[in-house]
């Protein structure tokens, strides 16, 4: 596994130093979290292994924080949000060379674009969540 310049050994790599650990896996699916449980809990931006799927729990450890899918160049393609974002409920941002693609709003500042999660995101989530149960 690796992510932001990272390497072998379960972890991956921030420009903070090695700040993730690996928890779990279900199939393709590796659950990470950070090391310092104080630090926000966000996935990396990109990954050093191809085709990865990543998912992180929130602080509380009670629920899917967000889920990202990385393409063989290792950038994130997508990424999965359990929080409201302009009531969409559970939610998918697409990517474009690793970061969300943004839009103007009608009130003219930048936001990342954000759809409801079709059949496969789905049964992603669904899977994170009963991970463990």
């Amino acid at each position: 596994m690796g992510a932001n310049g990272s390497h072998a050994n379960s972890s991956l790599e921030s420009e903070l130093g090695r700040n993730w650990k690996t928890t779990g896996s279900i199939g393709e699916i590796q659950i990470v979290q950070k090391k310092n449980s104080k630090d926000s809990v966000k996935l990396p931006e990109e990954s050093h292994s191809p085709n990865r799927i990543y998912a992180c729990f929130n602080k509380k450890g009670d629920d899917v924080q967000a889920i990202a899918k990385y393409g063989p160049d290792g950038k994130k393609i997508w990424e999965i949000h359990t929080r409201d974002h302009n009531g969409l409920g559970e939610h998918y941002h697409p990517c474009k060379d690793g970061h969300a693609q943004m839009k103007i709003n009608k009130n003219g500042f930048p936001e990342s674009v954000a759809y409801s999660l079709d059949a496969e995101k789905k049964a992603i989530l669904e899977k994170v969540r009963n991970y463990g149960r």
